[in-house]
């Protein structure tokens, strides 16, 4: 009897302590102090970058026409020649012996026929005969004018206004039609040349500008596509791009290198984020935005990249708020005070 009523006291002693324990308080959730940037719609510039080579106006070998001994050089090695100087001439001694021959019986020719057409105008001689003095006279011109041709092609004339290499041959070396004797060279204006990969064919056309810089300059020149090849090169399946730029102070010269940059065809109103607001998932690319004060996570699709933006194709619109700092510390559902960033 004693036993059960000391159990029973202890129950209703035990019962007293349960209710005064004091019940603890559940911690407030964290609030996320961040800021946000609206989406912007803006024209997107892609650059690429390619090695240039410099690349005459107009290049030939300077050669002759005709065989013979090189008989006169007018020429120096790196000397300016304008369009039409004598360069070089060939040995015309013979040619110029069969040309007096001919003249020779030109003239005899001549008086003979001179003779027959006041014969002629007396009846004392036939007709055909004057005809055929007359034809003979016109046979020996012909072949004088023959000679004077083959004569104007022992001289060699600058085709263009240009400077001249290297010369390769001396006077007195003998020289077959072809045989280069050194290279003329336009170098006001020059040409620039660049490929661009195959993937990119129709980024680039005719008319647009590039910006280029050379080893020996620290300064930044622009130029302007002139042409685009219609066919790839079979090499590396790239295609050729040239521009033409003046080179009055022979800055830029053959066969010279230069960086290269060109933009792609530009994108106009394209729906831009800054590239620090990309998150990568396994499945793709997400972004966080606020919507009513919370976090929520929206995924992306994102289409060209620069250094500081990524392009949206598809997943957020221009409305929405997203998150650029405190990404790491966001998680969905959480309370963000958040800012609006400045603009820099």
């Amino acid at each position: 009897m004693l036993l059960m009523c000391l159990f029973a006291l202890l129950l209703s002693s035990c019962g007293k302590d349960e209710k005064a324990a004091p019940v603890a308080k559940q911690a407030p959730q964290a609030t996320l102090v961040a800021e946000v940037i609206l989406p912007q719609k803006s024209d997107l510039r892609q650059q690429s970058t390619s090695t240039g080579t410099f690349v005459a106006e107009d290049q030939v070998m300077i050669s002759s026409e005709t065989s013979g001994y090189l008989k006169k050089i007018y020429f120096k090695e790196g000397a300016y020649k304008r369009k039409g100087a004598l360069l070089a001439k060939i040995n015309d001694a013979e040619l110029q012996a069969r040309k007096q021959k001919l003249a020779v019986e030109l003239d005899y020719a001549r008086m003979e026929l001179a003779r027959a057409e006041k014969l002629g105008e007396l009846q004392a001689i036939r007709t055909e005969e004057v005809d055929r003095l007359r034809n003979t006279a016109r046979v020996i011109e012909a072949d004088i004018a023959v000679m004077d041709a083959q004569i104007a092609k022992t001289n060699v004339y600058a085709p263009f206004s240009g400077r001249v290499g290297l010369k390769i041959l001396s006077e007195g070396a003998y020289v077959s039609p072809g045989t280069g004797m050194a290279e003329l060279l336009r170098l006001d204006p020059i040409k620039l040349e660049f490929l661009i990969p195959e993937k990119l064919a129709g980024s680039v056309t005719t008319g647009d500008e590039i910006t280029f810089t050379i080893p020996a300059s620290k300064d930044t020149f622009r130029a302007e596509i002139y042409l685009v090849s219609p066919t790839l090169d079979e090499n590396n399946r790239a295609l050729r791009m040239r521009c033409r730029l003046a080179n009055n102070k022979e800055l830029f010269l053959p066969g010279g290198y230069a960086e290269v940059q060109y933009e792609l065809e530009n994108q106009g109103n394209s729906l831009l984020i800054p590239a620090e607001a990309i998150i990568p998932v396994l499945d793709g690319q997400k972004v966080l935005i606020i919507e009513n004060g919370l976090v929520k996570s929206r995924s992306v699709e994102v289409g060209v990249r620069t250094p500081t933006s990524v392009q949206i194709l598809g997943g957020i619109t221009e409305r929405d708020s997203v998150l650029v700092t405190g990404i790491l510390s966001a998680t969905d559902g959480m309370k963000v005070k958040a800012k609006l960033k400045e603009a820099r």
